[in-house]
């Protein structure tokens, strides 16, 4: 028997916001895969994609363990050293397009304690590896890293991973964890010292170690390599080669006309875009990004959109940072969030996904929540089209900590308590049973 928390009652997010019911009216969170399981810190929820009908859960210190047939697995699909203090870990997980033929995944974490590092803190890595030849269920243990992104402290590290619709692999990244980003790390393109002068972006000279990519969401082609790295490849030095390609829609992928800012960057201007998600249907991508002081926000980028910038530090969500005036209008050429809350909901945002799962009319609907209030919120009009979302919050929901949503193969949503536990959204009366069972 597993116990369901459902609707009690509503408030809305943003104190603008129009009401509406949540729909169906029995939407509840059911726990996975049942009752007496707990997992270690689960802070990512992925599926292969292969027919498997397996849930990966990223336990954040140490392992990524399988639930199948409704159990977790004894061992571990991989184990993985990564250094464990403040926002480190494994971060993030995501499995090839091509996952079912080339048995190849990707895996974000932080490097251990002890490791060399670029910055003065430990590296955030990506790194690839492949699942064992003999057992569908346990990985190779060593992976190949494919880049390393210098840090200055350990929180702010974002973390996830996602592909894109045109099978390139989107990587968040924070602003390095200093409070306000007195660097301008997140508005800089390119190299820089951290010197607490934004205005240096692109200035390397004097002592110390150069920083990049913070602030962003990286997108690669992991299928790809160079066989010489341009000056605008920040992730390898110039003239060695490079275990991954950039797509030609980066904004900075042309090195004559970007010689100083960094290719592998897509979008720029995020404190720490911590958990975000690519909408399986329409490819559009959804951004939690945690605020300063004062302001929560949600940042939307529609499929095939090209790179942009999300407005970080000079805005917190609609108003200015520092000062708190709304509007912010942010710098030349940049977007404002999609939806903005304060600090009397919550403190982080955790960003979710637009439900696609066998609950019909849930479907379109984006769902996210916040690390510090555990809330679970519902945006009906999650629309490029509306310029500003409303929220409501789904009642009766169990106490967490909110760490990670994911979906499964048949786009069952879950989400992730950091205490443990992990749930799954559910409706008897909005279900789609055909849908629910994978077509099986």
């Amino acid at each position: 028997m597993r116990v369901r928390h459902g609707i009690s009652g509503l408030f809305a997010v943003v104190s603008a916001s129009s009401a509406f019911a949540i729909t169906p009216a029995d939407l509840s969170l059911v726990r996975f895969p049942d009752d007496g399981t707990t997992f270690a810190q689960p802070i990512g929820i992925r599926n292969a994609n292969d027919g498997s009908g397996r849930v990966f859960v990223i336990e954040r210190c140490s392992d990524i363990v399988i639930v199948r047939n409704g159990a977790v697995l004894p061992t571990p699909f991989v184990s993985i050293d990564a250094a464990c203090s403040s926002e480190q870990g494994i971060l993030g997980l995501a499995f090839d397009p091509d996952y079912a033929t080339n048995g190849t995944f990707y895996v974000a974490y932080t490097a251990p304690d002890g490791d060399s590092q670029i910055g003065a803190a430990n590296d955030q890595v990506l790194a690839r590896y492949t699942v064992s030849a003999g057992d569908p269920d346990v990985a190779n243990p060593n992976g190949e890293i494919l880049l390393r992104v210098p840090d200055i402290a350990d929180n702010h590290n974002g973390g996830d991973l996602a592909f894109d619709s045109a099978g390139y692999l989107n990587w968040t990244m924070g602003d390095g964890g200093v409070q306000g980003d007195p660097n301008g790390f997140a508005q800089c393109t390119g190299r820089k010292k951290a010197d607490n002068d934004p205005s240096s972006c692109h200035d390397t000279s004097g002592n110390g170690p150069n920083y990049y990519l913070m602030g962003k969401i990286l997108r690669l082609d992991v299928h790809g390599t160079i066989a010489s790295a341009a000056s605008n490849i920040c992730g390898v030095a110039a003239g060695q080669p490079v275990p991954y390609a950039i797509p030609p829609g980066n904004p900075f992928a042309d090195a004559g006309a970007h010689p100083d800012d960094c290719a592998e960057i897509f979008n720029w201007g995020f404190r720490n875009p911590y958990r975000f998600s690519i909408d399986r249907e329409t490819g559009d991508m959804l951004i939690g990004d945690v605020g300063q002081n004062a302001y929560e926000e949600i940042d939307f980028q529609a499929a095939g959109s090209a790179g942009q910038n999300f407005q970080w530090n000079q805005c917190e969500a609609f108003h200015t940072y520092p000062g708190g005036t709304a509007p912010c209008v942010g710098p030349a050429g940049s977007v404002p969030p999609k939806l903005e809350y304060s600090h009397m909901w919550g403190c982080a945002v955790v960003g979710g996904f637009r439900y696609r799962g066998p609950i019909v009319p849930l479907r379109g609907q984006y769902i996210f929540s916040d690390n510090c209030s555990g809330g679970i919120y519902v945006v009906a009009n999650a629309d490029e089209s509306v310029p500003v979302w409303t929220s409501q919050q789904l009642g009766g929901t169990p106490s967490m900590s909110t760490y990670a949503f994911g979906e499964d193969e048949a786009g069952n949503l879950y989400v992730a308590d950091g205490n443990g536990p992990v749930y799954m959204f559910h409706s008897d009366s909005g279900a789609d049973a055909i849908f629910a069972n994978g077509f099986e």
